[in-house]
């Protein structure tokens, strides 16, 4: 075969594909060595486009799989005919081949896109025909392979909700190629390609924007160089001169980009505004653009001109809205009172309740509202705190979303829906028998499994007083994710607090408010706060026990906690920045003991998505 060079350059060529020199000349050289290939990159960076050509630039059958939690094992290697089996027994015959077996018979590329949504179980049944190129099929003996089948896979990052880590064993059968965004020129050529937009300007200014969102702070994830066709798509379809003003623009972008980009926990902004904001930002930089500024926005200009000039509990109304709560603060200094003087101003508490209890949420007005609380009144101090646990909460179940949850196969009666059969104890059923009753078929049902959990949360000196919305944000989100699992949660100084026990039927409110009347301060003590999450394990033995320890890896007193971690199936170990530095070689020596995942977070305000990424 030509060398890989000139296979890149004909693989772009006939597939129209842009750039990727360098990830195709890698694809290229598995494929030639016979390696299973794993793409990783996020949605929408060209992982599936690479695939299907390379398919057909070696001239291989392309069946694709795609990943799902429901994806079971029968579905994946196939399943045997339940008429047929009753008609004719078990053989090749009345067996159905599924995904993995047809592309192992025939020598295809088994293309498996986002592989890491698969269940546990099912990834396993990869492994023999990966490494052996055979499979077992009980009943009828093994499929082998035939040359050139080869398995080619996606996965996102592992810090998208909704993934599950591969396992070593089978991360070990691939070789890696990682995708990442490409260059700006190489984005503009896509979307004209994608689109037929001949107009550069508007093809640049679209790209201009989906970059902006993945470098933008308030965003987590931001949009691929899909964001920017949607774009450049919309606005051709608004009227020729519609192009050229910036209220167009910010609702093309806001349609197309919601779906693709995440928000961070913490910020300030609605997704409309952000997007508005960086639409505005790119638009700046175009003078063409520039100076077609609308007419609305001008009047958002004077009427916040117009507000500057009101009363002062207004000003600190509006920053609150913003979520600059560094204004905030500057403003109720001007007043020249104590702080016990303003809270007396019903105006401003109000205020500030206000906008804590607005169906978005400004995170600087949840602090303001939990570092005030204590000096209200009794009456407000109880709004306070309903507003701070119900806003909780409802950041928590957004932030749980739905994950990867580990299932187990039992045998059930059939019932319409089930699409698995036991076959064995269904036969044996309708021995004897002349006609088949609904009543004699045994279906196989999967089940969510449940598992034990303690989280243990340091909350001795390290853990300052501002970080505490913050952990009972993380508290919030451990316990929706294992709301239906049995979950003890533990935090701990000098001594260890069992705030719930793990056989105790969750109540989210009163967890919630335990979190929020937390004082931190004094020593750490991890071997008690290790030993009491165990002792919550071990009452339920018949489970699989998962502990994990938040904490800044200090130690100040009691024993050696390495020793109780080794006690543990699996203890994960996220190190948060709860004061100042922190012990890494003891976080990491026990993760090691413990035999789970070591997370280091360098923004506290990280800490709810770290439990979502080690726990999947």
């Amino acid at each position: 075969m030509s060398a890989i060079s000139d296979q890149v350059k004909e693989i772009q060529r006939r597939d129209k594909i842009i750039g990727r020199d360098d990830e195709l000349a890698r694809a290229i050289a598995a494929v030639s060595s016979s390696k299973h290939i794993l793409f990783e990159g996020i949605a929408g960076i060209g992982k599936t486009v690479i695939a299907t050509a390379l398919a057909r630039h070696f001239n291989r059958n392309f069946i694709r799989v795609d990943g799902d939690e429901r994806y079971t094992e029968h579905k994946l290697t196939g399943w045997f005919d339940p008429a047929l089996v009753v008609a004719k027994g078990y053989s090749r015959e009345t067996f159905i081949l599924g995904p993995l077996t047809q592309a192992m018979m025939e020598g295809s590329f088994l293309f498996i896109n986002e592989l890491n949504r698969l269940p546990e179980g099912t990834q396993n049944v990869l492994l023999p025909a990966m490494d052996e190129r055979k499979i077992a099929i009980p009943k009828i003996g093994s499929i082998r392979a035939e040359p050139g089948f080869l398995v080619i896979a996606t996965q996102n990052p592992e810090e998208f909700v909704g993934t599950s880590r591969l396992s070593e064993a089978l991360k070990d059968r691939f070789v890696w190629v990682s995708l990442d965004y490409q260059t700006e020129n190489e984005e503009c050529e896509i979307v004209k390609k994608e689109t037929g937009c001949k107009d550069h300007e508007i093809v640049s200014i679209a790209v201009k924007i989906a970059r902006k969102t993945r470098e933008h702070p308030d965003i987590r994830h931001g949009a691929s160089v899909r964001g920017a066709i949607d774009i450049t798509g919309l606005i051709q379809h608004f009227s020729q001169s519609a192009r050229l003003n910036s209220d167009a623009w910010v609702k093309v972008a806001s349609m197309a980009l919601a779906t693709k980009i995440q928000l961070q926990d913490r910020t300030t902004q609605t997704m409309e505004k952000v997007i508005s904001n960086i639409v505005t930002s790119v638009l700046g930089e175009h003078t063409k653009y520039a100076v077609s500024l609308s007419s609305s926005t001008l009047v958002n200009a004077a009427r916040r001109k117009e507000n500057s000039t009101q009363k002062p509990d207004m000003d600190v109304r509006g920053a609150l809205k913003e979520g600059n709560l560094a204004e905030v603060v500057r403003l109720l200094e001007m007043r020249q009172q104590t702080l016990s003087e303003i809270l007396l101003e019903e105006e401003i508490i109000d205020a500030i309740l206000q906008v804590a209890e607005d169906s978005e949420p400004k995170w600087p007005a949840l602090q303001l509202l939990f570092m005030i609380q204590s000096n209200l009144d009794a009456t407000r101090r109880q709004v306070a705190k309903r507003i701070l646990n119900r806003t909780i909460r409802r950041i928590a179940a957004k932030v749980v979303g739905r994950g990867i949850r580990s299932t187990e196969y039992v045998s059930v009666p059939f019932r319409p829906g089930l699409e698995e059969f036991d076959m064995e104890e269904t036969l044996e059923n309708t021995l004897e028998k002349r006609f088949l009753d609904c009543r004699d078929i045994v279906c196989v049902e999967r089940r969510r499994k449940k598992k034990a959990y303690s989280l243990i949360l340091d909350a001795s000196n390290s853990m300052q007083a501002e970080k505490i919305l913050i952990a009972a944000l993380a508290v919030s989100v451990f316990a929706y994710k294992f709301l239906e699992d049995h979950y003890s949660i533990i935090t701990f100084k000098g001594d260890a607090q069992l705030l719930k026990p793990i056989e105790e039927s969750p109540d989210m409110e009163k967890l919630i408010d335990k979190m929020l009347d937390l004082q931190p301060g004094g020593s750490t003590n991890i071997e008690q706060a290790l030993t009491r999450g165990l002792e919550e394990l071990e009452r339920l033995l018949q489970l699989e026990g998962i502990g994990v320890l938040i904490t800044d890896g200090w130690v100040t007193t009691g024993g050696d906690p390495v020793s109780v971690a080794q006690k543990y199936q699996n203890l994960h170990v996220i190190q948060a920045p709860l004061g100042a530095g922190g012990d890494t070689e003891m976080c990491m020596r026990l993760a090691k003991a413990g035999r789970g995942k070591y997370c280091y977070v360098g923004d506290f305000h990280q800490l709810p998505h770290a439990i979502m990424n080690v726990l999947n």
